[in-house]
């Protein structure tokens, strides 16, 4: 039988009355922005109690003496170590299964909840089986970055015109059913792992609802480079994703052609990269392109798409 997630630090506070909400933060060298979403998650306004869990994967900073620092502000507080598996996926599970409330909310160790986040996403659980929440752009990044950006979103997100899904930095689920699902998919190493799971989550026959006062403010990539290669592997796992579900599910279609196509018109525009007030937005758009097209080589025309990679049956007990 696998065992239970490696505990590094352990604290509790809380005497008679039982949690029932656990924020779980997978965090992988985070050491220069998690104090940050600890101070956000200390300041909450709920009567309820809930624990923190860090789920530290692999970190070769001081994250985890960060994380423990802010210990004494929790009603209850762990670190367990995710590291034997690199991937958001892999430390999200692991920071579920060491978890003790039924209701598991997910957040990431670069972003900043909203005061009324635990609550919101504690109450939408009492009516779903998960729950999504808003992301903000204009609070922690500069103007010229989310310029051409929603500064807030408005709903659930969508991919292929099939089932809304909730982003997996903004997110809560029933910890049971979590479980029951086998967790998030570690296969998807750079993305759409949030998708994936929603998606098994309705087809499985659970509820996903939308809670418009969680919200959290998102941290972008501050560089054009490193935007383009998010969004690279952000398109390379769309592909991954579409492969894996367009055979048995009504999806839109993907021509290679045309992502070809669409690859070749902003390489012909690359000029954009050269000017300062295009060169960020043209970055991200050529990354995405190219990440595509990685997809389709990869998974549809090489067949070389990985297995999918749940947790395992017997560690779902834990």
């Amino acid at each position: 039988m696998p065992d239970s997630p490696k505990v590094v630090f352990s604290r509790s506070r809380v005497l008679g009355e039982p949690i029932d909400v656990s924020v779980v933060i997978p965090v992988y060298n985070g050491a220069s922005t998690l104090a940050e979403e600890l101070v956000a998650l200390a300041q909450q306004k709920t009567r309820q109690p809930f624990e923190v869990v860090i789920s530290d994967n692999g970190s070769t900073d001081n994250s985890v003496e960060v994380a423990i620092r802010a210990a004494h502000q929790f009603a209850a507080f762990t670190v367990v170590d995710s590291g034997q598996v690199q991937g958001v996926s892999h430390a999200r599970n692991e920071g579920a299964r060491a978890s003790r409330g039924s209701k598991v909310l997910i957040c990431d160790a670069d972003d900043v909840v909203s005061p009324s986040w635990v609550e919101s996403f504690a109450n939408g659980l009492d009516r779903y089986d998960a729950v999504g929440g808003a992301v903000r752009l204009d609070r922690l990044n500069p103007t010229e970055i989310v310029a051409n950006q929603l500064s807030i979103t408005s709903g659930l997100g969508n991919i292929f015109g099939f089932l809304p899904y909730a982003i997996g930095s903004c997110m809560g689920v029933r910890r049971q059913v979590l479980l029951a699902l086998g967790g998030f998919d570690s296969s998807y190493k750079r993305g759409h792992e949030e998708a994936d799971f929603a998606w098994r989550l309705q087809l499985a026959g659970y509820s996903l609802g939308w809670c418009p006062d969680a919200i959290v403010d998102y941290r972008q990539r501050p560089d054009s480079y490193g935007a383009a290669r998010q969004n690279f592997y952000y398109a390379k796992s769309s592909m991954l994703l579409w492969c894996r579900y367009s055979s048995n599910h009504p999806l839109g279609p993907i021509s290679f052609r045309g992502s070809l196509r669409s690859l070749l018109r902003h390489m012909l525009k690359s000029y954009k990269l050269i000017l300062a007030s295009t060169r960020r937005d043209h970055a991200r758009a050529l990354g995405w392109a190219m990440g595509v097209v990685a997809g389709h080589v990869d998974y549809r025309l090489l067949r070389r798409a990985p297995q999918a990679c749940l947790m395992d049956p017997e560690a779902q007990q834990n």
